[in-house]
């Protein structure tokens, strides 16, 4: 089961939400806040696998608050592709977008997706997010990029496509404690929070 939890301002869209996670047999939701200074407290009560966070309550600020108080995966839920800045949610530790309007089998992929360690972008955040970076003037590649070993690039290019730590063990013959290490270290190297955060590293810096 994937546990989840809700932090969302009561509304249609909390209701709506409710029933599509209702409707999965993995899921089961545990609890559900408004946001505020007491969402951080309750969803660490609930300790959930995936925290579901709507743009109204909080958004990136909450998110990053809930991070802080190591709540694991967030996905965030958004009425317009511009609602919430990407960058700045992603900077907060965000792993998967979704827009409400899609919040049927694209939000079931979401949670399914970040509660396996992946990054989700629903199309039109992906859109944006090349958009933004297309017209983005070239950054001159820092020292940390140089600085990665062989296998570090290769652990960071498939971690930027998507690939959990059991699928870079397979395509790399690594056992997956040792992906898991080279994930961590390049988190460390990076001064990087998560692997949305390594996966835009990566794209920034031509990694890929």
């Amino acid at each position: 089961m994937i546990r989840i939890a809700l932090v969302a301002e009561p509304s249609m869209l909390h209701d709506g939400v409710r029933a599509v996670l209702a409707g999965v047999d993995d899921f089961e939701l545990v609890g559900a806040t408004a946001g505020g200074p007491g969402a951080v407290a309750e969803v660490a009560r609930l300790a959930p696998d995936v925290v579901l966070v709507e743009a109204g309550a909080g958004g990136p600020a909450t998110a990053a608050d809930l991070r802080r108080g190591g709540a694991g995966p967030v996905v965030l839920l958004a009425g317009a592709v511009d609602e919430v800045p990407i960058d700045p949610a992603a900077r907060a530790g965000v792993d998967g977008y979704v827009l409400t309007a899609e919040a049927g089998t694209s939000l079931i992929a979401a949670v399914r997706a970040v509660a396996r360690g992946q990054a989700w972008l629903s199309p039109p955040f992906a859109r944006r997010l090349l958009d933004l970076y297309r017209a983005a003037p070239a950054a001159p590649r820092p020292a940390g990029g140089r600085r990665l070993s062989e296998r570090e690039r290769s652990v960071l290019r498939l971690v930027a496509h998507g690939r959990t730590n059991a699928e870079i063990a397979h395509e790399l013959v690594l056992g997956e404690s040792t992906v898991k290490t080279h994930v961590s270290r390049l988190l460390t190297k990076l001064e990087l929070r998560d692997r949305v955060q390594l996966a835009v590293f990566a794209y920034r810096q031509g990694l890929t």
